[in-house]
């Protein structure tokens, strides 16, 4: 019995949410799996967070990702003697030596307007040629949400037996964290300092920084001058799309600190007014969870899984209605019974994602496929 793990995602310097879910992966079988056999295949400099006596990596190169996945992975499946291969996205091998799993997170590619007009529209009909293509070659799917998986099941064609729903889960790193010298080091490294929303991702359409820069914009000058937009995360530049970017309303109360590293998220999620999440489109959400961990007050889309996820512990708003959601960043600020209240429901439902628990039942279900008990 011998699991291959695909983890490309480990790029040094650059922390994703699907790395921490390959990371929680990791530490469960090191943790509590002597007895599987796992191989990490991984780039040449790939830094695999994990290591144990029964965790090996072998690395492999390739000028481009068609040959590493469809060429160079098949061969090391055979030669390590993978008896199943799991992907924490859609890369993988059409054919292969085992059983594979994938994960289809979400098919923000095919909902979200931005990326289905012009050329976009060949780009999600290649998407979703491709997704159902090695969907149905896989053994079973991997999803985050319900909300993906009756996606899934209606874009791609796939039957509901062969997607299985395993939630995320937040890590035990993620609780408030108010140490006077972690503050200090926000306000060093990243110029950070006094109150502030936090947005937190990469710059792409569907995160909808564009409108949650025009809410923001919409404040009194004297509120923004109190209370700053952090938006963390890569930017591409940090170039928004339209209708609003930065270089457009030039505001000073808008801090672009880029990538966060990962000891300081927690202190950054706990000692933020609200995290402001106005996703247009998501397969689950890692930050509405982070920071309900950290005791934070959450804005939230009502779009996607976002209110499956979060429950009745956030407070929605309408991801198109940008007075909606400049009203939502006042509420927060004037209200602070709001936010104790929206601390503490948030604590009490992030409860409900351990990530022990949820990562347990996910390499159960690997595990069983690995060693052929389980046909999925």
């Amino acid at each position: 019995m011998i699991l291959a793990l695909d983890c490309r995602e480990f790029t040094p310097g650059r922390i994703t949410g699907i790395g921490r879910f390959l990371q929680n992966v990791l530490e469960e079988i090191a943790r509590n799996r002597p007895h599987l056999s796992t191989v990490a295949v991984a780039e040449p400099d790939s830094s695999i967070p994990v290591s144990a006596p029964h965790i090996r990596v072998v690395r492999l190169s390739a000028p481009f990702t068609l040959y590493y996945d469809q060429v160079l992975l098949p061969r090391a499946l055979r030669s390590v003697g993978s008896t199943a291969f799991f992907s924490p996205y859609y890369k993988a091998p059409l054919a292969s030596s085992c059983p594979v799993v994938i994960t289809i997170h979400d098919l923000i590619l095919l909902q979200v307007s931005e990326y289905t007009r012009g050329l976009g529209r060949l780009y999600a009909a290649a998407f979703r040629r491709w997704a159902s293509l090695l969907a149905n070659r896989a053994v079973a799917v991997i999803t985050d949400s319900e909300f993906s998986k009756k996606q899934i099941i209606t874009e791609i064609g796939l039957a509901a037996d062969k997607v299985h729903v395993f939630y995320l889960g937040v890590g035990d790193e993620f609780r408030p964290a108010h140490d006077p010298g972690r503050i200090a080091l926000l306000a060093s490294r990243y110029g950070i300092t006094g109150a502030y929303f936090l947005a937190l991702g990469n710059f792409l359409p569907h995160k909808n920084f564009a409108r949650l820069v025009e809410a923001y914009s919409a404040l009194p000058e004297t509120t923004q001058a109190q209370v700053k937009l952090v938006l963390a995360g890569s930017g591409s530049g940090h170039r928004l799309t339209s209708p609003v970017s930065l270089e457009t309303l030039n505001l000073p109360g808008v801090l672009l600190p880029g990538f966060i590293a990962a000891e300081d998220l927690p202190t950054l999620y706990s000692n933020a007014l609200a995290v402001v999440c106005p996703s247009l489109m998501e397969g689950f959400g890692y930050a509405p969870l982070e920071a309900m961990a950290c005791g934070t007050p959450v804005v939230c889309s009502k779009a996607g899984p976002y209110p499956e996820v979060a429950g009745d512990a956030v407070l929605y708003v309408d991801p198109l209605n940008v007075s909606e959601m400049a009203s939502a960043l006042s509420r927060i600020i004037a209200d602070e019974s709001l936010r104790r209240e929206l601390s503490i429901r948030g604590l009490e439902r992030a409860r409900l994602y351990d990530s022990h628990q949820t990562t347990k039942r996910l390499v159960d279900f690997l595990e069983g496929i690995a060693s052929g008990r389980k046909k999925a």
